[in-house]
């Protein structure tokens, strides 16, 4: 008999899964009826939470996917969920301006959810347990969102929750050329163990489970001490330049990076400071990054660096100086919001899955330019079997280097 869960708890006492978590913390306010509908519910069912969902239960909230094989990797994506309310305009408004839009929509977005979303959205070919460590509210977008999540496969931990908090909030500003000026309130989870919210890594390293945690660059400077002790648990890290604060943008940031990373995922602009760049084409900006790379601790620590080049695709680079270049196909582009949020995510569920950084990249490559055709950092309705038809329409990877070898670094084995 399969061992009850908070969820079936919520759907037999006919409430959610939060109201359940509230009675069970004594947190939020919840009247007397309900509360006793969730009591009831648990005694008849024998619901019992285990060792981790006790000290958790009002902050973790999984999506149950009987297909999805237990022993499949995990991304653990650390950083911002969000509302995003999204509007057209003709061009940035001027002080005292006052416009008018075609349509103010409402989406979820933030860099850490969107990677667990298109990771979780792979699960047909590249399965997955993608889960979000994040910051909720007790109010209706917080339920609202992790109700959205747990239907694309995204299991959520709130490791901060409190009864007076909302969800956080963002405006996206969307130009005809799919500029996007984004103003969201500030987020930085307060430092905590994340390992300790990981769990269970004797059991990754017994199982063989491969296993990545990755953080937004919001979070980079809060997080950067617990990085170190996920590693002990046997866990792959990667980051995202979304957020990073500007002192990481200089030669040694960027070695701190590399030795707190495995995997880095920087944009155009962040090469081009960290390397005193502005302005620089591809060409100098790959060269640059490789030098780069050869020099710094990444030699030692293996670090890899996937560079977003907008429309020109991406490039892996390889601290031995290997690598491979994939060109963006030409497309038409709408919004450029979360087009480096899709290509992590892709790239991190089809390299977990195995595949050599060549394919992650050919995959990851053709889906952010598809996102970009579609509004919202969320719009993309990405599967496996769309994704294979993006990908068999795209140019393949070109190496460059000495060699052009499938990775075997403990990181990447």
């Amino acid at each position: 008999m399969a061992r009850k869960t908070i969820r079936d708890v919520a759907q037999h006492a006919g409430v959610s899964v939060g109201t359940v978590s509230n009675v069970l913390n004594g947190r939020g306010r919840v009247g007397a009826a309900t509360r006793q509908r969730v009591e009831d519910a648990i005694a008849e069912l024998g619901y019992r939470p285990d060792t981790i969902a006790q000290s958790l239960i009002a902050r973790r909230h999984t999506a149950h996917n009987p297909d999805l094989p237990p022993d499949a990797p995990r991304l653990s994506s650390v950083g911002y969920l969000s509302v995003d309310f999204i509007t057209r305009v003709g061009v940035l408004p001027h002080r005292d301006d006052r416009i008018t839009a075609e349509s103010i929509d409402r989406a979820l977005g933030g860099p850490a959810a969107n990677v667990a979303v298109y990771a979780a959205s792979l699960q047909a070919r590249y399965p997955v347990h993608s889960e979000l460590i994040t910051a909720l509210g007790f109010d209706a977008d917080s339920e609202w969102a992790v109700s959205d999540l747990y239907t694309r496969g995204v299991s959520t931990i709130g490791i901060e929750r409190r009864s007076d908090q909302r969800l956080s909030r963002a405006i996206v500003l969307v130009e005809p050329s799919g500029s996007r000026t984004i103003i969201n309130e500030p987020l930085q989870l307060r430092p905590v163990n994340v390992a300790r919210y990981l769990g269970r890594g004797e059991r990754i390293r017994n199982t063989g489970q491969r296993h990545a945690v990755h953080v937004e660059g919001y979070q980079v400077d809060s997080l950067a001490g617990d990085l170190r002790h996920v590693h002990e648990l046997g866990v792959t890290t990667s980051m995202h330049a979304a957020g990073l604060p500007g002192h990481w943008a200089e030669l040694d940031g960027f070695a701190r990076l590399a030795e707190l990373f495995d995997l880095v995922f920087i944009n155009r602009e962040l090469a081009a400071k960290i390397l005193g760049q502005p302005g620089a084409p591809r060409a100098e900006l790959v060269a640059g990054m490789r030098d780069l790379l050869a020099r710094s601790p990444a030699v030692r620590t293996g670090c890899r660096v996937i560079l977003t080049l907008d429309r020109e695709g991406a490039s892996y680079l390889r601290p031995d100086g290997t690598g491979f270049h994939m060109a963006a196909p030409r497309t038409e582009v709408l919004d450029l919001t979360g087009a480096g949020d899709t290509l992590a995510g892709v790239f991190l569920a089809v390299w977990l899955n195995g595949a050599d950084p060549a394919v992650a990249l050919h995959n990851a490559v053709a889906a952010a330019s598809e996102a970009v055709r579609h509004q919202g950092a969320q719009g993309l309705d990405l599967d496996a079997a769309r994704l294979a038809a993006l990908t068999e329409a795209a140019e393949p990877p070109l190496a460059f280097g000495h060699h052009a070898a499938s990775e075997t670094t403990q990181a990447e084995a």
